[in-house]
Formats: structure tokens, sequence, C-alpha cells
């Protein structure tokens, strides 16, 4: 994720230098280079990251985590720092970016902005760059400065059920500091929460093309073991919508008409319910059938309810929708 172009171009310096001096020491007594002193690797910059004292287990949806990034420059220059926080999960690799949120502020250090990244099997970043920069600007510590930030993450509860634990690291891009070991906070074990996700969070549906996706239902707490009754809806979260759409759901390779109203509907059950950090998932399509909106398109979220007849169902993430009214209908019909 994190380039070292500062590093390699160092290295080529380096290299360079070491051919020429190699050439004309074949040229040269051997005394000649007797005073210069060996290269150092001492770094201008000492970096730490460490846990605000009395840092409690996180939680999911709750209790996050609060640390304190510091940076000292011990050089009598000028020095730059692009630092960066990672958080990997102890146990299973998330699906997709939506288990955690994080923000960094300035305790005595530059306006600073917060930027989040995700990289392979879920690999977070959380760039910590002067306020309203791109995430490769550094900050540039003045000659024996500390500066120093509050920074803080909050796991949600898509976080798989199965991970105890996070550990948290403080990477600095450009190599030019000395950082401190990672820590591993503990995480709490869930309580219970039903999360909804969506392998397609944003599209389109009109008279021409329906709109599908895979809505997984997984439990990310205790077990189930009762049929649990998910209700499925489409909204712009104020006012009824002005559009009638279909919902068909894949059952044995068939897409089968689930009954509703208002663009709310009964999902086929989940029978035996779920154990912990189990799945189910449904293939879904959405075709539209009656558009009477006064504008051409109206956008909402489709999301399950916020509860089951077995618990809360987080929905902190939905899959956004774009409905596109014209043109109506005329050659063609609403897919059956």
């Amino acid at each position: 994720m994190f380039t070292h172009s500062s590093t390699r171009r160092s290295r080529l310096l380096a290299a360079a230098t070491l051919v020429v001096a190699t050439g004309t020491a074949a040229l040269a007594p051997a005394t000649a280079f007797a005073d210069i002193p060996a290269p150092s690797d001492a770094k201008p910059l000492v970096a730490t990251l460490e846990p605000v004292a009395g840092q409690a287990p996180l939680t999911r949806g709750g209790n996050g985590a609060a640390l304190t990034m510091t940076v000292t420059n011990t050089s009598d220059q000028e020095q730059p720092f692009h630092p960066a926080v990672t958080v990997t999960p102890v146990g299973s690799a998330p699906r997709g970016w939506t288990w955690i949120d994080f923000s960094a502020k300035a305790i005595s250090a530059p306006a600073t902005y917060s930027l989040m990244s995700w990289g392979d099997n879920s690999d977070f970043s959380g760039y910590v760059v002067p306020e309203n920069s791109m995430y490769f600007v550094p900050f540039k510590v003045p000659a024996h400065t500390t500066y120093s930030w509050a920074v803080s993450f909050k796991l949600k509860a898509a976080l798989p059920a199965d991970d105890t634990a996070v550990q948290v690291g403080l990477v600095n891009d450009l190599n030019d500091s000395t950082d401190s070991d990672p820590v591993t906070l503990p995480v709490a074990s869930p309580t219970g929460a039903l999360v909804q996700t969506f392998t397609k969070n944003m599209g389109t549906v009109s008279y021409k093309e329906p709109f599908e996706t895979d809505l997984g239902l997984t439990n990310n707490g205790a077990g189930i073991d009762s049929t649990i009754n998910p209700t499925l809806r489409f909204s712009d979260g104020s006012r009824p919508i002005p559009a009638t759409l279909k919902l068909d759901v894949l059952q044995d390779d068939q897409w089968i008409t689930v009954p509703g109203s208002d663009n709310v509907w009964k999902l086929p059950p989940v029978a035996g319910g779920l154990g912990k950090g189990a799945s189910h998932h449904y293939n879904v399509r959405l075709s539209l059938t009656e558009y009477t909106g006064q504008w051409s398109y109206l956008s909402g979220s489709l999301s399950l309810a916020p509860d089951t007849d077995q618990g809360p169902v987080d929905i902190g993430v939905k899959a956004s929708l774009t409905v596109i009214g014209t043109p109506v209908p005329s050659t063609f019909t609403a897919q059956n």
C-alpha cells in the first residue's frame, strides 16, 4: 500500500556514490579516505503511537479506541513526516470496507485531516495529513519540535464474530523515523447483532433494466436457533416513494416474486436461524413497474428493516438505488 520512492532514491544515490568512490580509490592512496566517517543509520524523527490510559476493550458499534500519536524532530533541520495508522483484525478478514470508522485531530500540530484507505483483504490504513490535503502530502516538522495528535477509531458490527482483537501500528511512508512497536487491543465478544451486506452497494433500476444484488444476513452475535423473518424495504427515509418496484428472489435457479406493498417485502424466512458467525444470502432482483414521480428520476436506499423477530439488524450499510422513470414504456414492458 505504501511506496518508498524516497528510500529507493537514497539507495540509488548511495550506490552511485559508492561506484564513484570505488573508482577513485583505485587511483588514490588508501589514506585519502581515512577521515571519511562511516554512514549513520540514525533517523531524524522519533514517532510513537500509544493507547490512552484506561483504554477499555473495544466493542462493535460501541466503545472505540483512543490513541495518541507523537513525532519529535531531533535534527537541526525541518523534516517531512507522512504517518498512517494500520488496523488489522486478529481473526477473519472482514468482507468489504464497512467494519471501521477512523478519525484524527491535532493536539499540538497543524490543522489535521484524516483519510481512510483499504487494500487487499480489507487491510485498513488511516492516513493523517495536513488539513484539506491529499493522502500523499506529508507534515513538515520543524527542527527540535514535537507534534502530537489524538487518533481514534470505532469498530462496526460488520467485523466478523471471531475477531477477538485488533493490532494497531504506525507506518511512516518516508522511512525517516523510528516507530513504536504495534499494540494489540482486545475486542469484546459481540452480544448480538445481525448485519446486512450487499455485493452491489449502488445501482439503477428502470423500465428497461432491473437491479440485481446479493443480500447477505450475517449473525455476529450469539447463536440463533429459531426462524428469522427479515423485511426488505426501499425508501428515501422521509416520505413514500412515487414508484412501484417488484421484488424477485432466486430460489432453486428460478426467480420467485415476493409479495409486498409500498416497496416493503417479507423475505423468505431463514429456517433454523443462524449460528454465531453464520450467514444467509438472498439473490434479489428489483424491477420498475410504475413511476409517478414529478422528476425523471429519484434516489433511495435498499435496506433490511432495523429489527427482526430475532433481534436488531445493523443497517449502517445500505444499497443506494436510483430509479429512472423515463421513458414511459411503450414497446416494452417491465420484466416478468
